[in-house]
């Protein structure tokens, strides 16, 4: 498949990516949009560290092609949103009181794993969104 991907020169470049196995929890979504955010220029700046090799993206639309065995929560078809939070451990104290964005494990789409800049993109089921359809 075909991803924009950070670089080390920070310049970015569409570079073709190998689809690997479902991991569990996750779904494999077919990338429909992906708006542009300044975050994705600070990542691919590297002001937030390197992370060469990682698609950017995280303000996406997608529908769902392949779910893992143990994902019930998402189906095939299924319209779906590609969103910074990735995932997040949901054990610590602030995953515990609604404060997910500040757990200290995680997950960030575009940033530390693959985000929505890509023609598929993989979803943690648990932290991704239904999106109604367009009327």
């Amino acid at each position: 498949m075909k991803a924009a991907v950070v670089t080390k020169d920070h310049r970015g470049s569409i570079e073709e990516k190998r689809l690997r196995e479902l991991k569990p929890g996750e779904a494999l979504v077919k990338t429909e949009y992906c708006g542009v955010c300044h975050t994705d220029l600070h990542v691919k700046n590297a002001d937030y560290g390197d992370v060469t090799g990682v698609t950017l993206g995280h303000e996406g639309i997608g529908r769902v092609i392949e779910v893992a065995d143990n994902v019930d929560s998402l189906k095939v078809g299924d319209r779906v949103s590609i969103a910074w939070m990735y995932a997040a451990c949901g054990n610590c104290e602030y995953c515990t009181t609604g404060s997910e964005t500040l757990c200290r494990d995680v997950l960030n789409a575009g940033y530390t794993v693959d985000g929505a800049m890509a023609e598929e993109v993989y979803v943690d089921a648990n932290y991704s969104v239904k999106v109604p359809e367009k009327n």
